[in-house]
């Protein structure tokens, strides 16, 4: 999800950042033409200056004002005004046609001072002043009209670069609209996507507590996101959670399962074992008797056998009921499993199963209490021989994790490849008295026996399988 935020946000700063360059980029050429339009109207300015003191002096020539020295220092500053705006226009034009166009006029402008000059400086002739004048008013007007000529040209070029500008200005205003309009709509698909995207997710969460608070524990969240997404993350801790409880809803429910059969066990165990007693001891004296037929003494065998079995039984209740508190010491759990396999190792050869440990050195010591998880051991090794009546392979691993608060664990996993446990009795085979044996064989205790077994080191026990596949339990203890 974050990924889809990041590329989202990026592809509308790429538009953007995008947008804004080339509208720079525009935006520069249209202050540099507009530089040139002001450039050019202020030119325009200067020519028409220039015309206005062509057309002066004209008026001064024409009306022959020029005898006085008021009027020859007047017509001299017109003159000199028309030198200077000669020269600004010279100094701005660059544009070859422009520049030999004015190049011209200087040639004739110069042409048309020194015929002033000498008009000023005639002698009182008429026929000569009137000569000077005439030719001056000629070059002067020739000078205006190749003024106006240039003007003419200038102002084309100045209309031009006028539509170039606007139009430049257009492409520049086209260009911010496209970017936002662009970058409001990518805005619109990003927000729908992401808001659909949490929609759907946030749905899933929510319809899996309102399961969770139904009691569903057994339900879990699919995880659809890539892995390590903040999504999976999320569902996996909330699958992580969810087994969690159902563990311990189990474990619950398999307490309070466990310590009602206990007390109902000594109850029973105390009235039931008085009269095994007599009914063993009365055996035992027609056992003794000669007066009892054979065949008859092989009745009472049974009757004692049995009555045999049926203490046993109740001993196994009592034990199972007066657990006492385990005896803690530090031990290797490889060295505590090597142990018990010595004790059914020649079990395990008769049955044609192969058991192969895999316990490092370096696995932590774990405060047990070693006979008792002896029997823990032995007792899930025997069920995984029983799961395997034609052979099979028993696997036996050691290993280290830690829980969900950091504190080290020591877990130890029975794989084997027997015929596998149906799903529906998963949660039946730490109960007392289940067992999947022929009837009588076994008093299905044994699980239950090592269930509150680890459960009083402070461990949990945990059973997986397949059907046709195996099965595997895991002994998880504290380190």
């Amino acid at each position: 999800m974050k990924k889809r935020i990041l590329i989202g946000f990026g592809a509308l700063l790429f538009i953007f950042l995008m947008g804004s360059m080339i509208a720079v980029i525009y935006i520069t050429k249209t202050t540099e033409r507009m530089d040139r339009l002001i450039l050019l109207h202020q030119v325009e300015i200067q020519r028409e200056d220039l015309i206005i003191h062509i057309q002066q002096v004209q008026s001064n020539i024409f009306h022959s004002k020029i005898r006085s020295g008021d009027d020859v220092d007047v017509l001299v500053s017109h003159v000199q005004e028309m030198d200077r705006v000669m020269d600004s226009c010279l100094g701005c034009h660059h544009a070859p046609e422009l520049a030999q166009g004015l190049i011209g006029m200087r040639d004739m402008a110069s042409d048309y001072k020194t015929a002033i000059s000498r008009l000023v400086t005639a002698s009182a002739n008429p026929a000569t002043i009137g000569v000077l004048e005439r030719r001056a008013q000629d070059l002067g007007q020739e000078l205006i009209t190749m003024t106006q000529g240039m003007a003419f040209t200038a102002n084309v070029r100045l209309q031009q670069k006028t539509q170039e500008t606007m139009a430049t200005i257009r492409k520049v205003r086209g260009i911010l609209s496209a970017t936002l309009l662009l970058g409001f709509i990518l805005a619109l698909l990003t927000s729908l996507i992401l808001a659909h995207s949490l929609d759907r997710r946030l749905q899933r969460l929510l319809d899996a507590t309102r399961r969770i608070s139904r009691g569903e524990f057994q339900h879990r969240i699919d995880m659809t996101d890539s892995k390590g997404s903040e999504f999976w993350e999320l569902a996996e801790s909330f699958n992580a959670m969810t087994r969690n409880l159902q563990q311990s809803q189990r474990q619950l429910v398999q307490s309070a399962k466990l310590a009602a059969v206990g007390e109902l066990a000594t109850n029973i165990a105390y009235e039931v074992n008085n009269p095994l007693t007599g009914v063993l001891g009365y055996t035992g004296l027609l056992l003794k008797s000669d007066d009892v037929p054979a065949e008859k003494k092989e009745q009472l065998k049974t009757i004692e056998r049995e009555t045999l079995r049926a203490r046993e039984i109740l001993k196994n209740l009592l034990d199972f009921a007066r657990r006492k508190p385990p005896r803690l010491e530090k031990t290797a759990i490889a060295s505590l499993v090597q142990d018990t396999l010595n004790l059914v190792k020649s079990q395990a050869k008769l049955a044609n199963i192969k058991v192969k440990i895999e316990c490092s050195e370096e696995i932590p010591s774990v405060a047990v209490d070693s006979d008792e998880m002896k029997q823990v051991f032995v007792n899930i090794m025997n069920n995984a021989f029983f799961a395997m009546p034609t052979g099979g392979m028993l696997i036996i691993k050691c290993k280290r994790n830690r829980d969900v608060e950091g504190k080290e664990l020591v877990s130890v996993e029975f794989s084997d490849t027997g015929i596998g446990i149906p799903e529906s009795q998963l949660d039946k085979v730490f109960d007392p008295f289940f067992t999947t044996r022929v009837e009588g064989e076994r008093s299905g205790l044994g699980l239950s026996i090592s269930y509150m077994i680890v459960q009083n080191h402070g461990g949990t026990i945990e059973v997986e399988s397949t059907v046709g596949e195996g099965s595997t339990f895991r002994v998880v203890l504290p380190a």
